[in-house]
């Protein structure tokens, strides 16, 4: 196994904050469900930096946990939201520059707003781009009336991160009744993976070539049917075209016009969060190549040792895993600027019992699966 201390350095990019306002607004049942990672999602100082130096990570990238902004039904008060919670990560991350950098929240429920407020989030605090929680009451990316966001991203040249949450209520009830297990067990990769495959498919790349999407969770099952999609999208779409062409009087579509592989390798970026199998890894680096990926956790839902143990094990060479670990995510994202920490204490006897302690915890839940 390679060890650590061969990678100069370790960014994360999927992990989760709490904002204490916008808890109150969840629904009570969601309130105890995040009871006990609360107090991890609420710590944005020095409890999260300590558990980062323990397992060796440098800098988290810091976004809302969902569900977001984009639950709430008044756009007066996403609007609001949205931007005290960007000044409060801003605040946080002028604090911390070497740790924490920071996605901004956007209020989708009004484009335009969203727009403004990720200029403003760019501009003002250095954020790094912007993630939002799929869908806004079932309006996805794909849809006209994003094209003014989707242009400021491009514009300020700063990718978009779309998180998974919950389909719609009606997908939810007819697929999933009475499982959220399953929801997000599976349902949260099949939404956000159709997300994507819908900017596609509408041409949001042909409209917005210079525009950077990132998803997690390896890819969000996308790349175990690559080359079904590839084949489907890519000649699909061409002969519903022709056929469009060939007749005057019918509807026609917008349909993609290069095929699904080219915007997966120049649009799209996927990360590691929350799928640390060796397997898995293979598969998406066999589809995507190495310069389309990078390292994330998904902390504090995910185990931070977890997540460096498969890093260190991957079977990349020193250059392609110094990619994976800190190198793309400084390209994308521009965070070359960001030194990141030079005291991590991984071989402390705080570090020692907290890696312990993972691990006991590793074997009794893989123990309890099996």
């Amino acid at each position: 196994m390679k060890t650590r201390d061969k990678i100069t350095k370790v960014i994360a990019l999927e992990e989760a904050f709490l904002y204490p306002k916008l808890f109150e607004l969840y629904p009570k049942d969601l309130q105890e469900k995040y009871s006990a990672v609360k107090e991890k999602l609420s710590d944005v100082g020095p409890g999260r930096i300590k558990r980062m130096d323990q397992a060796g990570i440098d800098i988290q990238v810091l976004s809302h946990v969902q569900p977001g902004i984009e639950m709430l039904e008044d756009t007066i008060l996403a609007m609001q939201l949205s931007k005290e919670i960007n000044n409060w990560l801003g605040d946080i991350v002028q604090k911390y520059p070497t740790r924490f950098a920071g996605f901004a929240t956007l209020p989708t429920q009004s484009p335009q707003d969203a727009a403004d407020e990720l200029e403003r989030s760019v501009k003002e605090f250095g954020f790094k781009g912007a993630l939002i929680n799929g869908h806004t009451h079932g309006r996805y990316l794909d849809h006209e009336s994003f094209s003014v966001l989707l242009s400021k991203a491009e514009e300020l040249d700063v990718p978009i991160y779309i998180h998974p949450t919950d389909p719609q209520k009606e997908i939810s009830d007819y697929y999933y009744e009475g499982s959220s297990t399953l929801i997000t067990g599976w349902g949260w990769g099949v939404e956000t993976g159709t997300h994507l495959l819908r900017m596609i498919k509408s041409g949001v790349f042909d409209r917005h070539p210079q525009l950077k999407i990132i998803i997690g969770h390896m890819g969000e099952l996308i790349p175990f049917c690559y080359s079904r999609l590839s084949l489907a999208l890519s000649m699909g779409e061409w002969l519903l075209a022709a056929q469009e062409a060939k007749n005057p009087g019918s509807v026609h579509e917008y349909h993609m016009q290069k095929s699904f592989n080219y915007y997966m390798k120049q649009n799209v970026y996927i990360t590691t969060s929350g799928v640390f199998d060796q397997p898995v890894f293979e598969c998406a680096l066999a589809f995507l190549g190495i310069d389309n990926m990078m390292f994330s956790v998904d902390d504090p839902f995910r185990d931070n040792f977890e997540a460096m143990d498969f890093l260190n094990a991957t079977k990349l060479s020193k250059e392609d895993r110094e990619k994976l670990a800190h190198g793309n995510a400084e390209k994308i994202l521009k965070l070359s600027n960001i030194a990141g920490s030079s005291s991590n204490s991984t071989h402390s006897f705080s570090a020692f019992k907290a890696r312990t302690k993972s691990k006991m915890g590793r074997m009794l839940l893989s123990f309890l699966v099996k």
